[in-house]
């Protein structure tokens, strides 16, 4: 388990929404540089959705802070949204997939159907202003600031 001086996460940012994933720590020429890849759970009264899953060295952290604020909230993981196909930011999917057999991914599903044939069932394509309910809130995809 990390020592949570050096990883504060996962922290709740606000009511029901928690920022996962740890600090990486880089070395280079004597310095220590700090980057992370973050992803966020928003935990509803009928759901909860995960948005990103980080990069795929950080699956074991992120999948263990979304499992113990799941067993917490006693709320269950429906939906994944994606922002985009980026190592960082989806490098997670396969095992979020798997992990979590009843869970929909939402995003601009385009080409994931290549990756995932046998999950294509489950992907759902979203569009700016499209919503997702989860019971006391909802979350609403938005135009993104960099595309």
């Amino acid at each position: 388990m990390m020592d949570p001086k050096k990883n504060p996460l996962p922290r709740e940012i606000a009511p029901g929404i928690f920022w996962l994933g740890a600090c990486h720590e880089q070395h280079h020429w004597g310095k220590v540089f700090h980057s992370y890849n973050a992803a966020f759970l928003l935990v509803g009264s009928e759901g909860s959705m995960l948005i990103e899953t980080g990069h795929q060295g950080d699956f074991p952290v992120v999948s263990q802070q979304v499992r113990d604020i799941l067993a917490k909230r006693g709320s269950t993981l429906k939906h994944l949204f994606l922002t985009h196909q980026e190592t960082p930011h989806a490098g997670g999917i396969g095992r979020m997939l798997e992990a979590y057999p009843d869970m929909t991914v939402h995003c601009d599903i385009s080409d994931y159907h290549l990756s995932f044939p046998e999950e294509a069932h489950r992907l759902k394509n979203m569009e700016i202003g499209d919503t997702i309910a989860l019971g006391d809130r909802q979350f609403t995809a938005v135009e993104p600031v960099i595309r």
